[in-house]
């Protein structure tokens, strides 16, 4: 049971000494039962300009899209378009020979093998990263030609696997997969202040800026290019009060807009390894809760300007809801305080 005894004075308190009229910010929304207990702005929208953040501004919500997108190859399961224990070489027939051993399954609870393009050597140093289409994010990951592991061996965090999953989903669709996202899903869910961009030639006036934390204690404003927009791994924006929606859709109801509970189910189950041990991760969800006594589902995101972390606590029936524009900010630690505060 959570105290709500003075929680937003609490909050502030912690919150605060971080986020304030100088600093970038967040939005926060706690919802308990049903109800929202909290719903708060910190720190700034738009340093330059002196616009402070409302609930009612979109952040990029980065990997926490990694449930969508899970979510989406779910849906073409469900039309008998694929199956998640085949193999991704009919996907991929150009790609190097690999792809005959790993699974669309494996692609999706990163068990895959699949280098990361996020790695320094890749990302920082290739000059057109800025503007990369997601096709052309797709050459550059076939030339990924040896797997850091065999396929189901290891887990392993990867970006690239879910920008092949993007793919996949275009291919069997025949939509842009940030289409596909808006009306097969966003827009059933009522989730209408969200977006899934495929590029970058236009920021959505809904959208805040980001910024990162400098060295000397200073922030940068991000551009709006694909390092912050991201692909199938992460490209959603939205705001606390959609994501509230997604998560009464996916814990507190029984509605079947767009996928059958059944099928659904498949993304909070976990997936192990060949050898039989734990992951902690089903289809887009980290299932090993880090709040010791309470049950729960989460994910976090980041890219370049943003931060988010998204939790259900399933006994508890509660959702905290953290979207921040504050690349930089020990979010890890801030969050653990606000749990802290929510569990006192």
């Amino acid at each position: 049971m959570i105290c709500r005894n003075n929680l937003e004075q609490r909050l502030d308190a912690v919150i605060s000494p971080v986020m304030n009229e100088k600093t970038p910010g967040m939005a926060l929304l706690i919802a308990e039962k049903g109800d929202v207990i909290l719903r708060k702005a910190y720190g700034m929208a738009d340093l330059e300009n002196g616009r402070p953040i409302t609930p009612d501004d979109n952040f990029v919500i980065a990997s926490n899209t990694k449930q969508f997108t899970c979510l989406a190859i779910l849906i073409l399961k469900d039309q008998g378009l694929l199956s998640l224990d085949e193999t991704i070489d009919r996907f991929f027939p150009d790609f190097p020979p690999f792809c005959k051993t790993i699974t669309v399954r494996q692609l999706m609870c990163h068990q895959s093998g699949i280098r990361e393009y996020f790695d320094e050597s890749v990302w920082r140093q290739w000059n057109h990263a800025a503007n990369a289409t997601a096709k052309e994010m797709l050459e550059i990951i076939k030339t990924f030609d040896v797997l850091d592991f065999a396929p189901g061996s290891q887990y392993s965090y990867c970006n690239s696997a879910y920008v092949m999953l993007g793919d996949i989903v275009e291919q069997l669709s025949g939509m842009p997969f940030g289409k596909f996202l808006e009306e097969k899903i966003l827009k059933p869910v009522g989730m209408t202040n969200s977006c899934a961009p495929d590029f970058m030639d236009q920021k959505p006036a809904s959208l805040i800026e980001g910024y990162t934390l400098k060295e000397d204690g200073s922030f940068e404003k991000q551009p709006y290019d694909m390092r912050l927009v991201g692909y199938a791994d992460g490209n959603i924006q939205s705001n606390v009060d959609d994501m509230l929606k997604w998560h009464r859709h996916l814990y507190e109801s029984q509605e079947e807009c767009f996928l059958p509970r059944n099928v659904m189910v498949d993304a909070f189950r976990e997936n192990n390894l060949v050898d039989g041990s734990g992951t902690g991760y089903g289809l887009g969800f980290f299932l090993n809760g880090e709040t010791p006594g309470h049950r729960e589902i989460w994910h976090t995101g980041g890219t370049m300007g943003f931060i988010s972390r998204c939790s259900r606590y399933i006994d508890d029936k509660l959702s905290v809801i953290m979207l921040t524009n504050y690349e930089g900010l020990p979010k890890n630690q801030l969050y653990e305080k606000i749990i802290a505060e929510i569990f006192a």
